[in-house]
């Protein structure tokens, strides 16, 4: 049951970033600025890293395998890298 939610929340965190990386694009595509998706992306990942690091905390307490949330924290760090990664392109909001 525990893995199934898990695998369910994947998927979820998965599809985001696909949605998240297709506006990048139509937007570049389009010639509109991008900068507040990679903002997204800086938002988005420490979120999952966040999410991450509950589900491997939860899973040690009751005693399941707690590897099964490190593919969530490598998707977190990589919306992460690509957030920073591009942190000059963010619009300055004064």
């Amino acid at each position: 049951m525990v893995i199934q939610i898990l695998g369910a929340i994947i998927a979820v965190v998965i599809a985001v970033g696909i949605i998240m990386g297709l506006m990048l694009w139509k937007k570049k595509r389009e010639g509109e600025s991008p900068e507040a998706n990679y903002r997204a992306f800086f938002v988005a990942g420490i979120i999952v890293i966040s999410a991450s690091i509950v589900i491997m905390v939860t899973s040690f307490i009751l005693q399941i395998l707690f590897l099964i949330g490190i593919p969530i924290l490598a998707l977190g760090l990589i919306y992460l890298i690509i957030g920073l990664a591009n942190r000059n392109k963010w619009r300055k909001t004064t």
